[in-house]
């Protein structure tokens, strides 16, 4: 029902990823939206968007989902909301994430952060991996915690917020539906 005429080539689906047609603003809105309206606790979907978060910032790439969505579910956080926070990493921000992670690895190990430049030989491109690999694993878990404390407290107001909001007019609504005294729906009054 709610597909397109014609599908997007892959090239396509890519650009759109990257730069969406609509916009990042209206793409952030209606993820917002999306986020809020989860049937779930303002604490649950906040961890779960927290975990994201996290996640979106360790080396393990191509396994950000998956590892978001487990570690959601091991701390009972909304594991939608956990695959939601991983948007912060994309193709726009991941240099930045990574560059981050790396100076800091560098830093708490105590390193100069030098470049990385291994011998163009497998043997040379293994040793050099773990060389940059450590300070990226290192310097990704502090700054993957600090993110996802960041973004857990505004993300907590905000749910709550909206659930408060959306509960006094549901009730409201009710309430004069009620006063209205309609017939109920789909029995004919002659």
């Amino acid at each position: 029902m709610f597909k397109r005429r014609e599908k997007l080539t892959t090239q396509e689906k890519l650009r759109e990823w990257v730069f969406p047609v609509s916009g990042w603003r209206r793409v952030s809105i209606y993820q917002w939206r999306r986020l809020q309206r989860l049937n779930a606790t303002p604490h649950s979907v906040a961890l779960g968007f927290a975990i994201g978060v996290y996640m979106s910032f360790s080396p393990f790439v191509g396994f950000h989902l998956a590892l978001s969505g487990l570690f959601a579910w091991l701390f009972r956080g909304n594991i939608f909301a956990s695959m939601l926070g991983n948007i912060l990493g994309n193709p726009v921000t991941y240099p930045l994430m990574w560059a981050a992670d790396y100076a800091t690895g560098n830093f708490l190990l105590g390193k100069h952060g030098g470049g990385v430049t291994p011998e163009l030989t497998l043997s040379g491109l293994f040793s050099g991996a773990w060389d940059f690999f450590l300070p990226f694993m290192v310097g990704s878990v502090l700054v993957g915690l600090i993110a996802s404390i960041i973004f857990y407290f505004p993300v907590k107001a905000g749910i709550s917020r909206y659930q408060i909001t959306r509960q006094s007019r549901l009730t409201r609504n009710a309430v004069l539906v009620k006063s209205l005294k309609l017939p109920p729906q789909g029995i004919e009054t002659q």
